[in-house]
Parts: structure tokens; C-alpha cells; sequence
């Protein structure tokens, strides 16, 4: 699931605060601890996330159980979602979700297998590219299945400035 960088306007509640740990990685990326997202945010707990995914560029959200549902409402917050051009892969009933997964039935593939072979970015090549990509894992293997992230503002930044502007 991808989101663009345009705003979209998700109803947001005032509920009391998710008491939430942002605990940094020494890289790349951030883990937000103690947050349920199953339920609503407020403005605040929401202004905290976003400010973390531009700090950090990467979030991970641990032992979450959302639906479908949820997981479109939760993503909208970032902006307006885009259907990946990979139609056969889609959840039945939310195209706004793809299935990725090397799981097959009937020997036909549920979902995109090869998906992390290569080092890409998800509809960078739109004209509105993705602000990122949300993803949700239902099933992991035991060892094995690693996603890797690379943090593209550091590789910018520490490129020779001749390389910059070419």
C-alpha cells in the first residue's frame, strides 16, 4: 500500500493519548512502542507519527492486529492511497491493498512473490511518487524473509556535490 503526498482528509478523533515510546535506531528507521493501532488517534499521537516518519524515514508498528479496514484508515492519514498496477494481487474488496507473499494454492501464487528481490521503490516512477509504502506483516517465516531499507537522504547527502547536481 502507497501514499502520495498529497493530504487526505481521514477523520481523525480527540480521544485521550496513546502513551507511546519512539525509540530510535541507530541508522535508520524507529520503533513506536505502545501504540494501538486498532484504535483512533487524536491530532496529537498523529502529529508525534508523522514527525517520526520524517525524522526516522522508516516506522515499525510491532504485534499490531488491524483489519483491512483499518489498515486503509490508518494509511490514509499519510494522504491519498494508490492502487498499485498490480491488480491480481490485490485483497478481494480492497484494491487499496496488495498481497505480498510467496504462499501459493492450487499452485497459483496468492500474492506478488518476487516483490524484494531487487532494490526498488514502490511507484517511484509515478507522477506523484509515493510518500512510502505501509506494510503489513500477517505471516513471517521462522528465518529467512528480511526486508532491507536503505536511507537514500544520507546516500544524497554523502554523494560528492559534483554528483549532486548532475
Amino acid at each position: 500500500m502507497t501514499t502520495s503526498l498529497k493530504a487526505h482528509k481521514t477523520p481523525v478523533h480527540y480521544d485521550s493519548d496513546q502513551n507511546f515510546i519512539i525509540k530510535p535506531f541507530p541508522i535508520l528507521g524507529a520503533e513506536i512502542i505502545g501504540i494501538d493501532l486498532s484504535q483512533a488517534l487524536n491530532l496529537r499521537d498523529l502529529a508525534r507519527i508523522k514527525a517520526a516518519y520524517l525524522d526516522h524515514h522508516l516506522l515499525i508498528f510491532r504485534n499490531q492486529d488491524i483489519t483491512p479496514e483499518q489498515q486503509i484508515e490508518f494509511s490514509r492519514l499519510f494522504g491519498i492511497l494508490q492502487i498499485h498496477v498490480l491488480h491480481q494481487f490485490q485483497l478481494p474488496g480492497h484494491p487499496e491493498i496488495m498481497i505480498i507473499s510467496n504462499i501459493k494454492k492450487n499452485d497459483k501464487p496468492i500474492g506478488l512473490g518476487d516483490a524484494g528481490a531487487y532494490w526498488h521503490s514502490d511507484l517511484s516512477y509515478k507522477e506523484v511518487p509515493s510518500l512510502g509504502s505501509l506494510l503489513y506483516a500477517r505471516q513471517l517465516p521462522t528465518e529467512g524473509g528480511d526486508t532491507h531499507f536503505a536511507d537514500m537522504h544520507q546516500a544524497w547527502a554523502t554523494l560528492p556535490e559534483h554528483l549532486q547536481t548532475a
